[in-house]
């Protein structure tokens, strides 16, 4: 049923199922009504409890075509088949109603945890619009053997920051902004315009943090973070340039991470990382740097969509070229 229950009562609903995400919290919703996608909230009653939806309606490109997105959903486990098929007839509803062409959902699965014979076998894989590969470090241990799991490369870059001076503050907007088109001017790589890292900021309040490392009175380098329960994650970042044998990008994250585990997280979520090790690949260097936190390795399920119109997938597949082609050109 379409349900709009308030911030708390959403997330509190989310929380207790065994796979929530960040993308289907109340906030980030919030954030992607307000960056132009229409936004239907559901509610499917089912025998584990009301199970929030937050589904994204948009155009697939042409005129009037729709498509129906979940992103990092549904919450539920992946062996809980009944569920998923209570929330694929709820969506196929929806998808009518709104005469969508096509409905993709990104469950928070990793892929291997998805049995055999699962019902989202019947759906097509799709492109993904989420990483389909991250790293997460643990945050449990104690703060000396979390840096001990680290690449010796990376620890010894932490511990040279700190003998450097480096210092990490709280930061704002304007400083992660100016830290990420630089990052986009250096790279030749398109990162999310200020106006979306403004509306994060607004809209997730007190869950979003600005972290900054500063090296003699400069600002070298900053990153977003969002906490969801006991997870925080690592959404974007970047950096002027300037500084960079300090190492201040390392010592950054560590700071981030001993501040989540002193409030209670357990997952530092590097949020993603490219799915090969090809050294071509545009993001290469950024995922080695991210991979030298030795954080484990997750793959996850990745898109999947189901056709609500007969005939509608040679359609869907020349969009989907249309979209990844895109996509490339814009990462070199």
């Amino acid at each position: 049923m379409e349900a709009s229950p308030g911030a708390a009562d959403w997330d509190r609903l989310l929380a207790g199922w065994p796979a929530p995400s960040l993308l289907q919290s109340h906030g980030w919703g919030e954030v992607q009504a307000r960056a132009g996608w229409r936004l239907r909230r559901l509610v499917v009653d089912v025998p584990g409890g009301p199970l929030p939806l937050s589904v994204q309606v948009g155009p697939l490109g042409p005129p009037r075509a729709l498509r129906l997105y979940l992103p990092r959903g549904p919450a539920c486990a992946p062996e809980d088949d009944a569920t998923f098929l209570a929330v694929e007839r709820e969506l196929v509803r929806l998808g009518r109603q709104e005469r969508a062409l096509a409905i993709e959902v990104e469950p928070n699965w990793e892929a291997e945890a998805v049995p055999a014979g699962h019902p989202i076998g019947a759906w097509a894989p799709c492109p993904s619009r989420q990483p389909v590969a991250t790293t997460i470090v643990d945050l449990r241990p104690e703060p000396d053997a979390i840096l001990a799991s680290f690449h010796s490369k990376t620890r010894y870059n932490v511990r040279l920051a700190e003998r450097r001076g480096v210092r990490v503050r709280e930061g704002g907007l304007d400083e992660l902004d100016r830290c990420l088109r630089a990052t986009e001017g250096r790279q030749g790589v398109r990162l999310p315009p200020r106006s979306h890292l403004s509306l994060v900021l607004e809209q997730l309040g007190p869950l979003a943090r600005v972290r900054v490392a500063e090296v003699r009175g400069t600002t070298a380098a900053a990153i977003l973070l969002a906490r969801r329960g006991r997870e925080l994650v690592y959404l974007y970042g970047g950096a002027t340039g300037d500084h960079r044998e300090d190492m201040p990008n390392h010592l950054l994250h560590w700071r981030a991470m001993m501040e989540g585990r002193e409030e209670g997280c357990t997952d530092y979520d590097l949020w993603g990382v490219p799915e090969d090790d090809r050294p071509d690949h545009p993001w290469h260097g950024l995922a080695q740097f991210k991979l030298g936190f030795a954080g484990r390795s997750v793959r996850y399920l990745g898109g999947r969509r189901l056709p609500l119109v007969p005939g509608g997938v040679p359609l869907l597949r020349a969009l989907d070229w249309i979209r990844l082609t895109g996509r490339n050109r814009r990462a070199r």
